[in-house]
C-alpha cells in the first residue's frame, strides 16, 4: 500500500522539490552590496586585532598572587585564610604541592607554573 511508504522514514523520495536543502544558492553573497565592506587579509594578518578572548584571566591572576606567597615549612594543610575565595586558592596550591595531578593540571593550563621572564 502507498500509505506504508509515507510512514516509513527510511524510504527515500525521488522528488527534488520537497526539501529546503535542495534550493539553489548559487548567487548567495555575490551581490556587490554584500561584498562592499569586505577586506582581504594579508597572509599572517588576523581579522581579530585583540586576539582570542582569554578565559579565567582573573583566576590566573589570583592563583599567581597566591602562588607567590612564601611557603610555611610547618604547613600541615590547614590554611589561615579568612574568606572562601582565598581558601579555594590555597587548596588548589596545597593539593598541587601534595601531588594531585588534577590540581597541577589546573595550574599548568592557566600558565601559573610557567617561568616569568
Amino acid at each position: 500500500m502507498n500509505n506504508d511508504r509515507d510512514l516509513n522514514p527510511k524510504t527515500t523520495d525521488s522528488r527534488k522539490d520537497f526539501s529546503v536543502v535542495t534550493e539553489k544558492t548559487d548567487g548567495r553573497g555575490k551581490h556587490p552590496n554584500s561584498r562592499a565592506n569586505l577586506k582581504e587579509w594579508e597572509k599572517g594578518e588576523s581579522g581579530n586585532p585583540s586576539g582570542r578572548p582569554q578565559k579565567f584571566v582573573k583566576l590566573k591572576k589570583s592563583l599567581d598572587r597566591f602562588g607567590s606567597k612564601p611557603i610555611d615549612k610547618w604547613d600541615i594543610g590547614i590554611s589561615s585564610e579568612t574568606n572562601y575565595k582565598d581558601e579555594v586558592l590555597f587548596q588548589i596550591w596545597n593539593k598541587a604541592t601534595k601531588g594531585s595531578i588534577s590540581h597541577i593540571n589546573i595550574l599548568a593550563e592557566l600558565g601559573c607554573l610557567d617561568d616569568e621572564d
